[in-house]
């Protein structure tokens, strides 16, 4: 079979791709992988492609749908050698197609961008066009560029207009840098949003320290909190007593960041919990993200989700997440803290930031029903 599907190949080399030898190249491509060295038949394949017709593109392009980078990759330069070799020789790009795939939402996110790059060089103004409307689109780089391009526009508008615009923007942007410039701008206008609110991020906790971490022993001891939550409880704690804080800890950081260091105290060699309820409207896949310094672990509903033993080697917005089911009503949260015994000035950040989204980023509307009770 494979002497047979070469041989295949080298007449399509000799005599141009037709419909069955394409289709057979590309499933050869889309045997690529990420993690593997290429093989010869993956090579001999993209030969086959690169001598497509430019009315091949868009069935290339349908090749890419459910593959791994490597094969984007692969089809990808398959498809620009097509290109330019039918636009330096004054051919035509087929432009119909290229438009339907690029509508086509259905269509894997890195051909409908190929699809995009294309059609701008033989037709700007219809793919600017096409691009301005996807700012709620499915797929996160072109809905980036078209709030890139929106927020442009927005710069010229004045008055009325010009919050409109940027509401808009607000509202569908997913790229953190494209949400803050937006909510600067309806500021700088007279209009304040709450961007925590907006971007689903947890601001009230009930927290519980300290236990013992003492040589990161910690991480990997069930302590009370993951067995029972328990307000009225007392335990036995790292140096004394862990009892739930009365008080809950709450934030007002834009980004719902969470100091334990001043709520619980700046403890070393240390564990604490914190435990949140909210509540939904309906059951929903979603996403729980969060992000801190120190390793931890987390539970929705009773359920682990997540378990990073990393101190201190990040702490960006959205560094772990964590997909989730969300049951209509009340459901619960807890976090595992820890805080190693590092000494050094840049490892004493103990903090955590927490937030409910849908897999795309938007944050969920919720009622955080978590009291101090």
């Amino acid at each position: 079979m494979r002497l047979i599907l070469v041989v295949g190949l080298t007449m399509a080399l000799q005599a141009g791709v037709q419909a069955a030898s394409l289709d057979e190249a590309i499933s050869v491509v889309r045997t690529a992988s990420p993690t593997q060295a290429t093989s010869n038949q993956v090579r001999e394949a993209w030969k086959a492609l690169v001598a497509a017709s430019p009315d091949d593109i868009p069935t290339m392009l349908r090749g890419m749908n459910d593959s791994n980078p490597a094969v984007e990759n692969w089809i990808r330069t398959a498809i620009d050698q097509v290109a330019e070799q039918t636009l330096d020789s004054g051919g035509e790009l087929p432009r119909a197609e290229l438009i339907d795939l690029l509508a086509d939402t259905s269509a894997a996110p890195r051909a409908r961008r190929t699809s995009y790059e294309l059609l701008e060089q033989i037709d700007a103004d219809k793919a600017h066009e096409m691009l301005a409307s996807m700012v709620d689109d499915p797929s996160l780089e072109m809905r980036y560029d078209a709030i890139a391009a929106g927020i442009a526009a927005a710069e010229s508008a004045e008055g009325d207009e010009a919050v409109a615009q940027y509401r808009k923007l607000f509202e569908a942007a997913r790229n953190l840098e494209q949400i803050q410039t937006c909510k600067r701008a309806l500021k700088e206008a007279g209009v304040e949003v709450d961007l925590a609110k907006h971007m689903g991020f947890v601001t009230a906790w009930r927290m519980i320290g300290v236990f013992d971490n003492r040589g990161q022993a910690g991480f990997d001891v069930a302590y009370p909190p993951e067995e029972q939550v328990d307000f009225a409880a007392t335990y036995d704690g790292k140096e004394g007593e862990a009892t739930w804080k009365t008080d809950l800890v709450t934030t007002d950081k834009e980004l719902g960041q969470v100091d334990v260091n001043e709520a619980i105290g700046p403890e070393k060699g240390a564990v604490t919990y914190a435990y949140a309820e909210i509540d939904v409207d309906e059951s929903q896949t979603a996403q729980v993200r969060y992000s801190s310094p120190n390793a931890t672990k987390l539970w929705v509903n009773g359920n682990q989700v997540a378990d990073n033993e990393v101190y201190h080697a990040g702490g960006e917005v959205d560094q772990y997440v964590a997909d989730v089911t969300l049951k209509k009503g009340r459901n619960t949260l807890l976090l595992k803290v820890c805080q190693n015994e590092q000494k050094e000035a840049w490892a004493q950040d103990w903090n955590f930031q927490l937030r409910i989204c849908e897999p795309l980023g938007g944050g969920l509307q919720f009622e955080n029903v978590t009291n101090n009770e």
